[in-house]
Formats: C-alpha cells, structure tokens, sequence
C-alpha cells in the first residue's frame, strides 16, 4: 500500500513539473532557454495527463470517496513543494541587497567581511527555518495517512464472489477477535457490499453462524445506508470451525439462497477466539 502512495506523489509532482515547464518563465529558469509553442503544449500536455492518472489510480485503489481525497493530499504536498522549491532553483535572478549604513568596517556603504558571512548564515537559518515549517505538516499529514487503515471491503483479505444472480465483496469490519460484552456474548462485526444495481432485487441479507433451519434463524441481518452494510453477529457457545459462517439473501420475489464460508478464511482470529475456546 505504501507503493500506491508513492506513486501517487510521483505522478502528481511529474504533472506539475511538466506544466510548470509549459511556462515560458519557469522555463527559462529550469532549462536556461525557452521551449519552443509546440513543446511547451506537448508539456501542458503531459501534465495534466499525468494528474489524471494519478486520479484514476487513486480511484482504482480506494473507489471515489477516499481515492479523490487521498489524490487531493498528495496533489497539494507535491504542489507547494515544487513552488517552494522553485524560488530557491539556481536560475531564480537575486535580489539587490539594501543599502547598508556606513559604520566602521564599511567602506562607501559597501558590508564587510563578517557582516556577508552574518548574512549568509541568517538567509541559511531562514531557509532551514522554512523547510522545516512546511514539511512538518506535511510529514504529518503522509504519516497519517499510511497509517490509516483501509476500509474493510478494500483489504486484500475481503471475499469477492456470487450467492444467486449477485455478486458480492464480504469482509470482517476489523481484524481483531470477537469482542466480549454484557452476559460474556462474543460479538464480531462483518461488511458487505452487493453489485450496481442488485439491491432493488435484494429484500434483506443475513449472517450468522451454523447453517440456518429456516429463514427465520437466518441470522441477524445487515444494516445501514448507502451499498454498504454492515452487521454484528454473536458467536454461540460450543461453536466450532465446522460450523461455517452462513450468508443468506432473499430476493424480493422470495427466492432465498444460501452460502457458507470457511470462518479461519474469512476471520482469521475469529477461527483463533474459537480454538482457544474449545
């Protein structure tokens, strides 16, 4: 996942790189000369060609929602870096010193020796001064964002199949073991999301432990809105891996199908809580 993020800064400061280049000021500052009409639109070009698929590759990774603001973060961490840096390129023309008083060690207005090497050492302690400042934020911003967990239905251990004519991803909600609460009941929540389009044929989905009898010990049902839902389930006493966990969807037009999983494939320390149970 760390790899995407790279990438993702990559493509973004590649795109911004190109366009800067497709100004005839930057440039001139960057390569010495200016690019000709026709390479300066090949530039532009490519540029936003590459925020675009720097875009994209986000969406790809973390659907819409969280690939646009994840692509947002790194698009504004390689902007003001490349314009802040660019202030600070070799080409940059200087600025004239201002015109000192005349104190002793000063001939006709002109700095003396420890005055230019005081003023080096100030410009030097800004600049460090400033690096620091702007990447701190940012060094915080990438740190959390690594650090933030994906979402369930998007992790590599998320089940992608089809129960009846639907397809579906089911994924537990964290990766921890079953949480115990009131009356010692071990609780574990799962999230599953239906195909475009599937749930104005789906009347409810339900899950549960052990195969179910009726549809009436289907289990508890998902809940929530939007395409994802989400539902907690017990784990009953005595319960083994054998026993499977069991999804079950009926139709609006009163099919009903059912599908079993294998708990260790699909939770892990599930399947662990179980053992040190049995």
């Amino acid at each position: 996942m760390t790899v995407i993020h790279i990438f993702l800064l990559l493509l973004s400061l590649s795109g911004f790189i190109a366009l800067a280049l497709a100004m005839p000021k930057h440039s001139k500052q960057v390569l010495l000369r200016h690019l000709p009409s026709s390479l300066r639109w090949v530039m532009r070009g490519l540029g936003w060609t590459l925020l675009a698929l720097a875009l994209g590759l986000g969406i790809a990774q973390w659907q819409f929602d969280v690939g646009a603001v994840t692509w947002l973060g790194w698009l504004t961490i390689a902007g003001v870096a490349l314009v802040f840096y660019l202030a600070k390129w070799p080409g940059q023309p200087e600025s004239k010193p201002p015109r000192a008083r005349k104190r002793k060690g000063n001939v006709d207005g002109v700095l003396g020796p420890s005055s230019v090497v005081v003023s080096r050492r100030s410009r030097t302690m800004r600049f460090g001064i400033a690096t620091f400042a702007l990447l701190l934020p940012f060094g915080a911003f990438a740190w959390q964002l690594l650090n933030t967990p994906d979402k369930p239905l998007l992790r590599d251990d998320a089940l992608h199949g089809e129960i009846g004519p639907w397809s579906f991803s089911l994924a537990e909600k964290d990766q921890g073991p079953p949480e115990v609460v009131s009356l010692d009941v071990p609780l574990k929540a799962f999230v599953i999301r239906f195909c475009d389009g599937c749930e104005r044929d789906i009347r409810m989905a339900y899950l549960k432990v052990r195969e179910p009898r009726s549809l009436r010990a289907a289990g508890n049902a998902f809940e929530g809105r939007g395409r994802e839902k989400t539902v907690e389930i017990p784990l009953p006493r005595a319960a083994t891996l054998s026993d499977g966990l069991w999804l079950t969807v009926e139709a609006t037009n009163g099919e009903v199908y059912h599908q079993r999983f294998d708990i260790q494939h699909l939770s892990p320390a599930m399947a662990g809580f179980i053992r040190e149970e049995t």
